[in-house]
């Protein structure tokens, strides 16, 4: 199962977390994995070329189940493209954790 961390602080996403393989379906052929990735790498790429905006970004490259998108350090983390793009991927995780439960699952830490 992938499990998305998002933390919101002050009203501001700053980051998320994905954690775990969807296992729904065999090596290269999971569409579930294949959704979350490319929502995630969207997200980096969007900030990065819409937002002017660059996040520390960790990964596992090697036996992949774990990213980090971290903009807590970043000054222009509130402004608006670059929460708009924030948001949206939550909303697209969010949407994907509630039509397949069984694979992704979506919380937000407030602080």
């Amino acid at each position: 199962m992938i499990q998305a961390t998002f933390i919101r602080r002050k009203g501001i996403l700053e980051s998320v977390e994905l954690t775990g393989h969807a296992g729904s379906g065999e090596y290269g052929f999971d569409i579930v994995c294949a959704a979350v990735s490319t929502l995630s790498i969207n997200l980096v790429n969007a900030l990065e070329v819409l937002a002017d905006c660059t996040v520390s970004l960790q990964m596992n490259e090697f036996d992949g189940g774990y990213m980090k998108i971290d903009l807590s350090y970043i000054t222009n983390k509130s402004d608006e493209k670059v929460q708009l793009l924030f948001e949206a991927f939550l909303l697209g995780i969010t949407n994907l954790a509630e039509n397949s439960p069984e694979f992704v699952t979506a919380k937000i830490m407030t602080q």
